[in-house]
């Protein structure tokens, strides 16, 4: 149970570090672009958010994993 809770802090660190980042950085900026010129703003915003979404889906695949080790040991016994 030691490593599924630190891979989840690990992907909730993550998480955080680029949620802080995109609200300092560019506070502002919604990451959608309708032109063919975009400026770096969107472009950082962007790149933070999907870093952000990697995070979430991240903690969300341990905590789906951890639950079903945790189910396949109490059918176990």
């Amino acid at each position: 149970m030691r490593i599924f809770l630190k891979s989840f802090l690990l992907f909730a660190l993550t998480f955080s570090a680029a949620y802080v980042a995109r609200i300092l950085i560019v506070p502002n900026v919604v990451p959608i672009a309708d032109g063919e010129q975009t400026g770096w703003q969107v472009q950082i915003a962007f790149l933070l958010t999907s870093v952000q979404n990697i995070g979430l889906f991240g903690m969300a695949l341990v905590m789906i994993l951890a639950l079903l080790n945790r189910f396949r040991k109490l059918l176990a016994r």
